[in-house]
């Protein structure tokens, strides 16, 4: 699994073969890998269970946390339990999951509503909802659109990140904490400008995606957040 993942995330998933997969991880069976995991997408599948295991434990406690403070509607704490669990993978050494998930989001067609089906869920879905509740007076198709914007920014900028580690250019980056504080700062701002008329008008107009007023989160919230 973890040359599968160093692979995919330097080379994409559709550029590697689970031959290859197996030839790299030095097994002398060069089908170990479909014999193991069967298809590419249950390799794929495979490398989320291992690392999400962690990730959702991390999140599940940020949220039963920032819930018992009586957070559960503060945007950036909601913002900070999505984006931490994440970041954090990124400045122990030698990882390439989160330029994996870049991969996958490449490989999903750049939407992240086809993640869940790849394997990401879990804490995901759960803090998807609590922000779409905290962004319950945005129209229905903006905030949608702010949670999926946000969730790209948080896969994107994070992988950037990691390549600059890995490729020693600490002078590129910021210290740890004070990326993961300024990416929430930019995932907030995403989730919260306001909209302008401009947006309003275009939704209204022939042909916009659906009347502007505000409507319930629902499940579609859910799934927009990575």
């Amino acid at each position: 699994m973890l040359t599968a993942e160093r692979l995919f995330a330097l080379h994409g998933i559709d550029a590697v073969s689970l031959r290859q997969i197996s030839v790299a991880a030095g097994q002398r069976n060069n089908s170990a890998a479909q014999y193991h995991f069967g298809t590419k997408e249950d390799l794929v599948r495979a490398i989320f269970a291992f690392r999400l295991a962690s990730i959702n434990r991390r999140r599940e406690d940020m949220v039963d946390v920032l819930v018992r403070a009586g957070l559960r509607g503060d945007l950036r704490a909601l913002t900070d339990a999505m984006v931490r669990p994440l970041a954090e993978q990124i400045d122990g050494g030698g990882s390439f999951y989160v330029r994996f998930l870049a991969r996958v989001h490449q490989h999903a067609g750049a939407s992240v509503y086809a993640l869940p089906a790849m394997g990401v869920e879990g804490s995901v879905t759960r803090i998807g909802l609590m922000i779409g509740e905290a962004l319950a007076h945005l129209p229905a198709p903006v905030r949608r659109s702010r949670l999926q914007l946000g969730g790209s920014l948080l896969v994107h900028a994070t992988a950037d990140r990691e390549q600059r580690v890995h490729d020693g250019m600490p002078e590129d980056v910021l210290p740890p904490a004070a990326f993961v504080a300024d990416l929430v700062d930019s995932v907030v701002g995403i989730f919260s400008a306001p909209v302008s008329q401009d947006t309003v008008a275009a939704l209204a107009a022939p042909g916009g995606a659906v009347p502007a007023a505000p409507a319930p989160p629902t499940a579609a919230d859910a799934e927009a957040a990575v």
